[in-house]
């Protein structure tokens, strides 16, 4: 289950979520993203990662290796899509990114990526453990750990723009993506109280905690999170802990791994649930909501639409 959860949380990611070089469905359009008057910095770049590591580039990066879907579906929504080498087993979009050479998302080869000879390796938070051996064989890696909210988000496309020397491109997609989440946000500026909800991840009752970015945006949702009050990114709770919670609605996560609402109903004891009682059983795709990346405005878009078809219609 544990593997389950890296998968779904980190990967469909984390770690999500990303079709060439103009904007992904993050903006539901194929037009070329428009670029503000943002300033190319100049190269050399440093930037410090997320273990407080400072990398310094003398150029843009040109061939990438993405251990993070997230991060992949960033770099070919920004126009970087042509800089990477290639991507994990879990990077499936956009179609471009398909074809790309796979390297392994858990227990990565360093040995295979010095054959590649990549100018930068981006890690996510499922190869922390691989960060100083693939240092110590001379590879460039940037430390990637999962974003805590959604500005850490639109921080992280900012970011893979300095990397890449796509700053406008980056620039525009993070506007972008901030005006269709506070399209929604405004819409439910005069909710005192939202639903209750369970965010199930997998069967095992993962959750998304309060301090991750899933949890952002059932914050900016205005949703009551029964994870609240949990102290890591993504919890598990008991049986006995959602039933007490009683939760309005909950969101199915977890459908590509045989999550559905008809199992949940078959739950010893989660029929008394008001979810439950109330067929507020909601599937979400998961790659949408569980990873950092373009997406995710078509995932707060989504949960948007179940949790209030009042007023998104």
């Amino acid at each position: 289950m544990l593997r389950r959860l890296t998968i779904t949380a980190l990967a469909l990611v984390a770690v999500l979520l990303v079709a060439s070089c103009a904007m992904t469905a993050a903006t539901s359009s194929n037009a070329p993203v428009p670029a503000p008057s943002v300033e190319a910095p100049a190269f050399p770049v440093t930037v410090t990662d997320a273990g407080g590591q400072a990398i310094t580039l003398q150029a843009p990066a040109r061939k990438i290796v993405s251990h993070s879907p997230g991060v992949t579906e960033i770099l070919f929504a920004i126009g970087a899509g042509g800089q990477i080498a290639a991507v994990d087993e879990f990077s499936n979009y956009p179609e471009a990114a398909k074809p790309l050479q796979r390297v392994r998302y858990s227990n990565p080869s360093a040995e295979v990526e010095v054959g590649l000879a990549p100018d930068l390796v981006i890690l996510s938070a499922n190869q922390r453990a691989h960060v100083d051996t693939f240092r110590r064989l001379g590879l460039t890696v940037y430390y990637n750990h999962e974003p805590e909210s959604i500005d850490a988000v639109l921080a992280n496309v900012r970011l893979m723009g300095r990397l890449t020397g796509h700053v406008e491109e980056a620039e525009a997609l993070a506007s972008k993506m901030r005006a269709r989440i506070d399209a929604v946000t405004a819409r439910l500026s005069d909710v005192q109280q939202g639903p209750k909800v369970f965010y199930e991840i997998s069967d095992s009752l993962y959750t998304a905690g309060p301090g991750s970015f899933v949890g952002g945006m059932l914050a900016a949702l205005k949703v009551r999170n029964i994870a609240q009050g949990t102290t890591t990114q993504f919890p598990q709770l008991s049986s006995e802990a959602v039933i007490a919670a009683a939760p309005d609605a909950i969101l199915l996560a977890d459908a590509k791994f045989g999550g559905s609402p008809e199992k949940v109903r078959a739950r010893p004891g989660w029929s008394a649930i008001p979810a439950v009682a109330h067929d507020r059983l909601h599937v979400v795709e998961a790659d949408l909501v569980n990873r950092p990346g373009p997406r995710i405005v078509e995932g707060i878009e989504l949960m948007a639409r179940l949790l209030y078809p009042e007023r998104f219609p």
